[in-house]
């Protein structure tokens, strides 16, 4: 692959004929007898290309295109490039590499910017509706117990749901006999100290929370829905071709998680509207512990659709 750069933006060409066919193309220059104007390409190849220089001409697979002060134009490797031209050749280099990386950026965000329509226009469908986004949001946040508007005893277990990372309701309750004879047998025949406040109690599994990753941490919507809309809020408003190269850099840094943050939202939502079914909540009113546990959660489910949105 070959990269020019030039008033007209980034050129990327295939063929190494095409650029040995181009009027003033030199495959043969004295080092001594020459000085350099400027880098004007890179290339890289899986194939090996004689070195410009008379004085070299061994095969290699990356260089760079340079532009001499005469007007003639031929190629050069890295190693030759340092040895022949020393310093003015690796600030060329420097400066070639950074207006490409520029010009990248540049079209990186340019590609971006055409698609903000459709971008907004699918997060306006995530967020909207009445199970959206937004919806989805403010009943996570009752069930991790951040608006105190659920018994504290579902919370908890929301929050023991989160913290196991599976989906796993259980109850934990004192150990029968029979079950207490059991966990002591199995310590003694692995050799564990035997522990009377482990063999006590036993975990039951209840049932299974779909769509749990809706409350994990760090997947809270209105959080990821900031970043989003914050990076395309400064695209939409910014001149691409006149950012300096230190907000160009940072603008393509984000602009470059902008793909996992949208498949992050649109996997949250989906686990969201799986979540916030209300079957699949109900499971959790076997940890109310009193009527008016069971009274204030039950209002919280009358919102919640019969089957997933």
């Amino acid at each position: 692959m070959i990269t020019l750069n030039s008033d007209r933006g980034l050129q990327r060409i295939e063929s190494w004929d095409d650029i040995t066919g181009t009027s003033g193309f030199t495959p043969h220059v004295n080092p001594r007898a020459v000085k350099l104007k400027e880098i004007v390409g890179s290339y890289t190849f899986g194939t090996m290309v004689p070195c410009g220089l008379s004085t070299c001409q061994q095969p290699h697979a990356n260089g760079f295109l340079v532009v001499l002060e005469d007007g003639r134009l031929t190629n050069i490797g890295r190693v030759c490039g340092k040895r022949y031209f020393s310093v003015e050749f690796t600030q060329m280099s420097r400066i070639f590499l950074a207006a490409v990386r520029a010009q990248q950026n540049r079209e990186f965000l340019g590609t971006l910017k055409n698609r903000l329509p459709g971008i907004t226009a699918e997060i306006a469908a995530l967020k909207a509706g009445e199970y959206g986004a937004a919806w989805i949001n403010t009943r996570v946040n009752h069930l991790a117990g951040r608006s105190g508007s659920l018994p504290s005893a579902i919370v908890n277990a929301v929050r023991q749901v989160v913290r196991r990372g599976d989906g796993a309701l259980v109850i934990q309750r004192a150990a029968t006999k029979e079950e207490r004879e059991a966990l002591s047998t199995a310590s003694e025949v692995t050799g564990l100290e035997r522990r009377n406040h482990i063999s006590s109690f036993v975990e039951d599994r209840i049932g299974q929370l779909d769509g749990f990753a809706a409350l994990a941490p760090g997947n809270g919507l209105r959080d990821i829905l900031l970043v989003i809309e914050s990076f395309l809020t400064t695209l939409s408003e910014v001149e691409i071709d006149n950012l300096p190269d230190k907000q160009l850099r940072e603008l393509s840094r984000v602009g470059g998680e902008l793909e996992p943050n949208l498949e992050r939202l649109r996997t949250v939502v989906a686990a969201g509207r799986r979540l916030l079914v209300r079957q699949n909540i109900q499971q959790l009113s076997r940890f109310a512990t009193s009527r008016g546990d069971a009274k204030l959660f039950n209002l919280f489910l009358r919102e919640l659709p019969q089957q997933e949105t």
